[in-house]
């Protein structure tokens, strides 16, 4: 099973909601959270959300026809180089956590 990395303070995570018919910039509504802004309870929260992802990625068939999907952005640093993680969730599997995080910014 993928797990996520460690992430640090300088983990940045992007989240927007894409796909469906017609492309609009509006609903896709990104969303940028830098761990650094952060306290140590926030980012336990957002990266139990991340790893709960993982399992639904489906890179394979999100965006196809008009599916939405979520896509997760991750940057981080490991091993001295930048590095980036992308997820892609549809978005009738996404979890409600996930939802709530690229609508609000927040979880539970």
């Amino acid at each position: 099973m993928k797990r996520l990395p460690e992430l640090g303070s300088d983990a940045v995570v992007r989240l927007s909601r894409q796909g469906g018919v017609a492309a609009i910039q509006a609903l896709s509504r990104p969303r940028e959270i830098e761990f650094a802004e952060c306290d140590e309870h926030q980012r336990g929260q957002i990266c139990s959300v991340l790893e709960g992802c993982l399992p639904l990625a489906n890179n394979a068939t999100t965006g196809r026809g008009d599916q939405r999907f979520y896509r997760i952005e991750l940057r981080y640093r490991q091993d001295e180089k930048d590095d980036e993680l992308v997820i892609q969730v549809p978005e009738n599997e996404a979890p409600g956590d996930l939802v709530r995080l690229w609508d609000k910014g927040e979880v539970l």
